[in-house]
């Protein structure tokens, strides 16, 4: 027999839960009620019971809850007229094949079938997404009729392998191009997944990613994450440790700030008041957690993934660095978001409010149209009041990086008419009294010379290291941070990364433009001109490109195409026009190509290279000759941070054979490490096939005479005496 008034126990207390407090409960909708489970009666009526305790009136308890519901429900609303409107930016910049697929990813995910993309013939389910065919997505592909009525009327999954997906990034914003990734975030429960059972969500995502690349020419990554540690602030993958250098806390802010939802749970952040932390207290007597969890449990559809409390120096450092090291890539994007987040640290009381709480508070006033509601439209307006503030020298900088994003950055155009973002720059054009000719410039960024290109993008660089520089000197946390042990592995690889984006040696090879490095060049063309080398490319788009880098060696310009990637061996020709040719290890010459492959991998296949210091990987030697002599010899000599030297010998004619073998020895082993390695081309009218052999011989010789230092050096006094 179950009494009408059950006690729930709190600590050695009991509080008695009548049956009107039940009826109010009921009544608010709290899904998991069970009257014949206490310690969930315990669990959903605990703030009933606190209340009571802390002397609170039932009737107020009652109204809060009963605001706090309305408060939600509102919420929801704001939060699905804003998705929406997210929605329809992101499909407008879609093309109708990138459409497709776009709708495709879900339900592939969702369902297991042999017929589709994606199948694992597993006993464990890896596939099913919560609540799936109630989703949008669903119902579009359905209406679309995309999959066969087969699939979508045995859709259901009993127990479905993902919470919630989501897509980050520039999908749906100003920032969203022709090139834009599809990036997923994919929640699961990890207690919910057998060793097992996740290879086989692992090994579907694969092939989903194979799929659209090779289908849709569409790059996806899925991003797998349990809810529990995500919630926590923690990457870290199914079984392993975290390593993550890029800043925790940023990722989710940009998470909220970007995310749009796709299927599964709504992150209940989206739906929570707009309530301070004192104010819950001061009405509830509870924390934001605590009423987190009162709106989790009222609602199924609801996944907490963590809130966002203030921003750790740390993080600010962090995201620096890791901005700096992404600005290869992207050398505009980088300032603008490393700027956001140096604003944080760095700026009065307001810009301390997290841009993802601002962009929040507008999802009801969000409307078609409507560039108020871009997430990037907060941020640009942050960055533009904090550099005017904290330094107006430098807002000409960020107006640049601004235009550019807006322009879509390397390939800059003005955006399409009557579309928000159009309209947005026109607003900054006026509001910066920029005029047709400044306009013009900066509308005609790809017929910029390459030094001009690189002139901004170094201007770009030295912004972020300035910041960096300003943190290092106001704070003297870094060094707590870098000496804890879970952090010191994630630190080292982010600042010997960084070292490496911002070393500056007169040997190293140089970079070329960002805008240089997204062309698909399909030929390039390498002449030999009286005392230099030049380079000319032909891109598939039929653009020509004369005269574009000039070297005095040979080596020169070859390091400068490796260390770019400028040839993308597959769908690419690199030719050498001159009468000598290269020869390798046998006597047929051989093509660039082969050079090429000689450096492969040239940059580092994961991070772990960068716990060590940089260590010579391989050193390429090539001799030029003139008739029957060398004149001179060329080392390209990369390390295992994918940084690329170039060093000459020139020889004079009275330079006897032997002597260069040893010069040409000598530089080797100066360079060279243990594990490295090293390859001999000639440049030259016919092969010499001795000439390997003699440098090789010279190369031992010096080793042995070190060797023989070494144990004389070791050996006690009177043995040398």
């Amino acid at each position: 027999m179950i009494s009408s008034s059950i006690p729930a126990c709190r600590g050695s207390q009991f509080v008695i839960i009548t049956p009107n407090q039940k009826q109010i409960l009921k009544n608010l909708c709290i899904r998991q009620y069970n009257i014949l489970n206490i310690s969930l009666f315990f669990t959903n009526f605990q703030w009933v019971c606190i209340s009571q305790e802390k002397g609170f009136d039932i009737d107020k308890t009652k109204n809060i809850l009963n605001n706090l519901k309305i408060e939600i429900e509102k919420n929801r609303s704001a939060f699905s007229n804003y998705n929406m409107v997210r929605m329809r930016e992101a499909i407008r910049y879609l093309t109708k094949e990138k459409l497709e697929i776009f709708i495709k990813i879900p339900f592939l995910l969702h369902i297991n079938s042999p017929e589709f993309p994606g199948f694992m013939d597993s006993r464990v389910s890896p596939h099913g997404i919560w609540n799936f065919e109630n989703s949008g997505f669903y119902k579009v592909a359905v209406k679309t009729k995309i999959f066969p009525k087969s699939i979508i009327e045995t859709a259901g999954v009993n127990s479905p392998a993902i919470l919630g997906l989501y897509h980050i990034g520039s999908l749906g914003t100003f920032t969203q191009s022709m090139g834009s990734d599809f990036d997923y975030w994919i929640i699961i429960d990890k207690k919910k997944f057998s060793k097992k059972r996740y290879k086989s969500l692992e090994q579907k995502l694969n092939a989903l990613v194979r799929y659209s690349r090779e289908e849709y020419h569409q790059k996806v990554t899925f991003f797998v994450m349990d809810q529990k540690k995500i919630k926590h602030n923690s990457y870290a993958p199914f079984k392993d440790e975290e390593t993550l250098t890029a800043p925790k806390i940023f990722l989710k802010e940009e998470f909220y700030r970007t995310y749009l939802m796709i299927a599964g749970k709504i992150p209940a952040w989206s739906v929570l008041p707009g309530l301070e932390d004192s104010q819950i207290k001061e009405e509830t007597g509870m924390s934001m957690d605590g009423i987190t969890s009162q709106i989790l449990s009222m609602y199924d559809d609801l996944i907490d993934l963590g809130l966002i409390k203030f921003i750790p120096m740390e993080d600010i450092l962090k995201g620096l660095l890791w901005h700096i090291c992404k600005s290869r890539s992207d050398p505009v994007k980088a300032v603008i978001k490393a700027t956001m987040i140096f604003s944080y640290g760095y700026s009065g009381l307001e810009s301390q409010v997290l841009l993802c709480e601002l962009i929040k508070k507008g999802y009801s006033k969000a409307g078609i149209d409507d560039y108020d509601a871009d997430p990037y439209k907060s941020l640009f307006d942050r960055i533009l009041e904090f550099q005017e503030i904290q330094d107006s020298k430098g807002i000409n900088l960020i107006k640049n990086a601004i235009f550019f994003r807006l322009c879509g950055y390397p390939d800059v155009k003005m955006p399409n008419k009557n579309t928000p973002k159009h309209r947005l720059l026109e607003k900054y054009i006026r509001s910066w009294n920029l005029n047709k000719n400044q306009v013009g410039k900066l509308l005609s960024y790809s017929t910029w010379s390459e030094p001009e290109k690189l002139l901004l993008e170094k201007t770009f660089v030295n912004q972020l290291f300035q910041m960096y520089n300003h943190v290092i000197q106001k704070t003297n946390k870094i060094k707590s941070v870098v000496d804890r042990k879970q952090e010191k592995r994630n630190w080292k690889l982010l600042k010997n990364k960084t070292r490496e984006r911002l070393r500056e040696n007169p040997n190293k090879i140089a970079e070329c433009s960002t805008y240089l490095r997204r062309r698909n060049i399909i030929n390039l063309n390498i002449i030999k001109k009286s005392n230099s080398w030049e380079l000319t490319i032909q891109t598939k788009s039929g653009q020509r490109i004369n005269q574009l880098y000039k070297h005095l060696n040979l080596s020169g310009i070859l390091g400068w195409v490796f260390e770019n990637q400028l040839y993308q061996r597959h769908g690419a020709t690199i030719t050498l026009n001159t009468d000598l040719r290269m020869f390798g290890a046998i006597d047929n010459p051989i093509d660039m190509d082969e050079l090429y492959m000689a450096f492969q991998p040239l940059k580092p296949l994961s991070d772990d290279s960068y716990e060590k210091e940089a260590s010579v990987a391989k050193i390429m030697i090539l001799l030029l000759y003139d008739k029957n002599s060398i004149k001179a010899a060329e080392f390209l000599i990369s390390n295992t941070w994918g940084e690329l030297f170039l060093y000459t010998i020139d020889f004079t004619k009275k330079v006897q054979r032997e002597e260069q073998y040893n010069l040409i020895a000598r530089l080797i082993l100066k360079y060279s490490d243990q594990d490295s390695k090293f390859f001999i081309y000639q440049f030259s009218h016919t092969r010499d096939p001795k000439i390997v052999y003699q440098v090789k011989k010279a190369y031992n010789n010096l080793i042995n005479l070190k060797n023989d230092e070494m144990i004389i050096k070791k050996k006690p006094y009177l043995d040398k005496l």
